[in-house]
């Protein structure tokens, strides 16, 4: 009994499968058909290594999620932190100007202990003022003497002497300067209030023919920036003259201050002043009252002419200052321009600009 059921669980059994008699052997894994072909089921261990690389796959794309969700986690980020940092120095900036102000005052309280008002290279704004902690951030700053410098504004003068004689002298610095003195004449068209051409200048007719078309201003230069607009400005005639004009006070009128001046400005006051006069001036400085220049014998003439037509002094109430913010990896540049008051030394901000 049990011999026969060994020989039918031996024997071959035909099984259908869509039509089609197929022959199986149990215990082997090969098959037979009618027709007499012969296939392999597939093993176990095959189904294993298509289980792990299906398990491969996931994990790298899942590792391809992760880094790009990383990768845009830290630039969302970095620009929050530049935004907050950003904010941070246009806030601190009003805060630099702040402390330039209280710089000013101080300077000048300084003065009124002392008793001796005047401005010159070794008063206390004059000295730079480097990494200065303020607030979450790091302030540098220049202060300079506006009054140190020749006002284009001048040339448009109301007095037709005075401003010939102010014309001449900014023509003079531009000889020094190595620019075309004939580009004078524009400046003085930009400033002045009609709409008579100099023998070298230009007036709205001019503009007028320019694409895009635009008038002459015929008012006083707001900024250094607007000389841009002059016929014949250039860039690089610009940054030779940052240095040594200025168009503060706008209103013109002003004296320059002979211990702040450069070598270049006080040889531009008089033709009578060389170089090496100027040189003698400097080395003498800082000067405590205007007459203090007699003292410089080969100077003493001329610059007691100057002081009759109140062409010089040796104080002054306008400054500007070139600054910088740094919070973290942010750093924001400006300017601004101060005119302090005399009397209580508050300053007033005339000119502001941060980028």
């Amino acid at each position: 009994m049990q011999d026969g059921q060994k020989h039918r669980s031996a024997r071959p059994q035909r099984a259908k499968g869509r039509g089609v008699l197929f022959t199986v052997r149990r215990g082997s894994e090969r098959c037979e058909n009618d027709a007499g072909g012969v296939f392999h089921h597939p093993g176990r261990p095959d189904e294993r290594g298509v289980a792990l690389l299906l398990a491969l796959l996931v994990l790298a794309l899942l590792v391809a999620l992760i880094l790009e969700f990383d990768s845009d986690a830290r630039r969302e980020y970095r620009e929050a932190a530049a935004f907050r940092d950003n904010f941070k120095a246009v806030v601190l900036s009003r805060a630099a100007v702040q402390a330039a102000r209280a710089v000013l005052q101080q300077d000048l309280m300084r003065d009124k202990q002392t008793g001796q008002f005047y401005d010159g290279p070794t008063d206390l704004w004059a000295f730079p003022i480097e990494k200065y902690a303020i607030g979450d951030g790091l302030m540098t700053a220049k202060i300079v003497d506006e009054r140190g410098k020749l006002n284009l504004n001048d040339l448009a003068s109301a007095d037709p002497n005075a401003r010939k004689a102010k014309a001449l002298r900014v023509k003079r610095l531009f000889h020094l300067l190595q620019i075309n003195p004939d580009l004078v004449d524009a400046i003085a068209d930009w400033v002045d209030p009609d709409e008579i051409p100099e023998p070298a200048g230009a007036e709205s007719i001019y503009y007028q023919a320019l694409r895009p078309p635009y008038r002459a201003a015929n008012a006083p230069l707001q900024t250094l920036r607007e000389m841009r607009l002059i016929k014949g400005m250039t860039p690089e005639i610009m940054d030779k003259l940052l240095q040594y004009v200025t168009v503060y006070p706008q209103e013109g009128e002003s004296k320059v201050n002979v211990n702040t001046a450069d070598s270049l400005v006080l040889q531009a006051l008089d033709p009578g002043i060389t170089e090496s006069m100027a040189a003698e001036v400097m080395q003498a400085r800082p000067f405590k009252r205007a007459t203090d220049l007699d003292n410089i014998g080969s100077v003493k003439e001329v610059f007691a002419k100057l002081r009759l037509a109140s062409v010089y002094d040796v104080k002054s109430d306008m400054f500007s200052a070139q600054m910088s913010l740094t919070v973290n990896e942010t750093t924001k540049s400006g300017a601004v321009v101060l005119q302090r008051d005399e009397a209580t030394g508050n300053s007033a901000v005339r000119y502001f600009r941060f980028l």
